[in-house]
């Protein structure tokens, strides 16, 4: 084993062992080159018969990437080398040395205690993003593939400093290539699980490393939805911070930000995060149109089109059959009343024709018959009126009904209609609500007309589950 004031390659004395976990060891050196000796980090790797050959293939691309870099707040690479059998107690051991960092990493502080304040927070989001900036804008883009609070230091000048460069990638990954899995739980999106990290994918693992600092819980045991983290209920934060990880943590590639340069400049201004609208797949045999993104919703309920014209010849003939009853209720009953006065006069005559009798119990039946008739006409005639106003016209075009967090729009060619969001499923649960504005919407649009119980449902379930999303 090797030992403290033990000196490798000549040049290094072992100081403090750091870390020691399964044939790998990190040790706080001297370099006894320069005098003073200047503290170094040396991580060495042992070469056994239980080595792993991509553990070798890490620490080497680790070496070789360090190398290349040369950023203040990445450590810079010093030496690389192997230590004989004899010098390693028996093992032959890869070594790699890199300035060393005074300070605490993220994951010490949150273990013993530390919580984080929204302006911390923003603080190591922006030099975060500066060091992504760099690695992903080289001209061969390197991925980190493992930000996670263990691998982000900060140091006695207060700055943040990302660390163990062992799961680096070039972004020009090819396709079809056998690759190795990398990342944690928790912090690596889906994507990357696959082989596919992209630029984005550490910005998700640094929104979910911001998530642990701002919960002091890590993300792999907080509650998800959808595969999104939840994670609103567990913080008293800015709203637009809110919106801002949610962004870089969205679990859908297409949706989440794309570049470090853009996560910056939203995380800066402020400005809003605006989402590609996602085409939802409908019920089978529907024109209904539903597009979603984490901020808005937008639907589009087609009018009948071209069948108005078979609603209309329908009204028309309605129309036409009620005026015709109207006219012939008209003429019999003056026939009717002349029937009346004709029974009324042999009323005296009863007693001596019992067959006069039969004939005014027939009128009788006859009058009532067509109070019946009148009665009934009446009403038919007032829905005329109403039809005229309502469906059919209205039918003509589309309903449009957008959504976002706050407020809902309806709109029709004729109609416009307003309300709060949390009050939207109303509209498609009770047609019947007693809701002054959601009973107006309905009477004058009859936007439920449009489509179908099953249509209904669905279009419930969706923004039951945007809304939860929210």
């Amino acid at each position: 084993m090797l030992q403290t004031e033990q000196v490798l390659q000549q040049r290094y004395q072992l100081a403090k062992q750091l870390g020691n976990n399964a044939g790998r060891q990190t040790w706080l050196a001297r370099d006894l080159n320069f005098f003073p000796a200047e503290p170094v980090i040396v991580k060495l790797l042992a070469f056994s018969p239980q080595m792993q050959w991509e553990e070798f293939k890490l620490f080497e691309r680790e070496a070789s990437v360090l190398k290349q870099l040369n950023h203040p707040r990445i450590p810079k690479y010093r030496d690389y080398f192997s230590v004989d059998k004899q010098t390693g107690e028996g093992l032959c051991w890869f070594g790699l040395v890199q300035n060393y960092i005074p300070g605490q990493s993220l994951q010490q502080l949150l273990e013993s205690g530390e919580r984080f304040t929204e302006t911390q927070v923003r603080l190591i989001a922006t030099q975060v993003l500066e060091i992504l900036i760099y690695l992903h804008g080289l001209n061969h883009p390197l991925l980190h593939r493992d930000i996670k609070p263990s691998n982000l230091l900060i140091g006695q000048d207060q700055q943040v400093y990302l660390v163990d460069f062992g799961a680096v990638q070039n972004s020009a990954a090819v396709e079809g290539v056998t690759f190795t899995v990398v990342g944690t739980t928790g912090y690596a999106p889906l994507e990357q699980f696959w082989g596919q990290a992209v630029a984005a994918s550490d910005l998700y693992a640094l929104g979910a490393t911001l998530i642990h600092l701002l919960t002091g819980i890590a993300p792999a045991n907080l509650p998800q939805r959808n595969l999104r983290i939840q994670f609103k209920d567990q913080v008293s934060i800015n709203p637009h911070l809110v919106s801002w990880i949610e962004a870089i943590t969205e679990p859908d590639l297409n949706l989440r930000l794309n570049t470090a340069s853009q996560a910056l400049e939203a995380l800066q201004t402020g400005r809003s995060i605006s989402y590609p609208l996602q085409t939802i797949r409908p019920p089978c045999q529907t024109r209904i149109e539903f597009k979603k993104s984490p901020t808005h919703l937008s639907i589009k309920i087609p009018g009948r089109g071209l069948l108005i014209i078979l609603d209309i010849l329908i009204f028309l003939g309605k129309t036409i059959l009620l005026l015709s009853l109207g006219i012939s209720l008209l003429g019999t009953g003056c026939l009717t009343v002349l029937l009346g006065f004709v029974l009324l006069g042999t009323l005296v005559m009863l007693i001596q024709y019992p067959v006069i009798m039969l004939w005014w119990i027939l009128g009788f039946v006859a009058l009532f018959v067509l109070g019946r008739l009148f009665r009934f006409g009446d009403k038919e005639f007032g829905k005329i009126g109403s039809d005229l106003r309502q469906t059919q016209f209205l039918a003509l075009g589309d309903y449009y009904i957008e959504v976002d967090r706050t407020k809902f729009l309806i709109k029709n060619w004729l109609f416009c209609e307003s309300g709060k969001t949390s009050n939207l499923l109303e509209l498609f649960r009770s047609p019947n609500s007693q809701n002054s504005l959601f009973k107006n919407a309905i009477e004058r649009q009859r936007v439920y007309k449009n489509f179908s119980n099953s249509e209904r449902q669905w279009l419930i379930q969706e923004i039951q589950e945007w809304l939860a999303d929210g």
